[in-house]
């Protein structure tokens, strides 16, 4: 019976484990050109973001078709900037073209210790 069940999950698209996805990382900034509100219709509290309250990213397209969806909070590990490891919540999307591909929300002159991209993984927070 349990394998009739993975193998129903595995038609669906879906996973019995969670699901971990190597992806490089970025960061932007709001304001300027870009506007205050996410592609998920959230907007961008400033003072919120200044303070580290706000851990949002944009994903890449690729990263939607293998299963994570706006709204999703997802667990960031990375080596070369251990400030990102830790729960994120996806909030916005990135150009068609960006491939495996994460972009962190930051205020202006924030980094996180993100110097450029990084190498990270990617999971689903249950």
């Amino acid at each position: 019976m349990k394998h009739l069940f993975l193998a129903a999950l595995a038609a669906m698209g879906l996973s019995a484990m969670a699901q971990t996805l190597n992806v490089n990382g970025t960061l932007y900034h709001p304001g300027g050109s870009l506007s205050w509100y996410t592609a998920s219709g959230d907007r961008i509290d400033n003072e919120k973001l200044k303070k580290r309250e706000l851990k949002w990213v944009a994903a890449s397209p690729d990263v939607f078709a293998a299963g994570f969806k706006m709204g999703d909070t997802i667990l960031v590990k990375c080596e070369s900037a251990p400030d990102l490891n830790g729960k994120w919540v996806i909030k916005d999307r990135m150009g068609k073209r960006t491939r495996r591909m994460i972009d962190f929300l930051m205020a202006k002159g924030d980094t996180y210790g993100l110097k450029g991209r990084a190498s990270l993984s990617i999971s689903k927070v249950k």
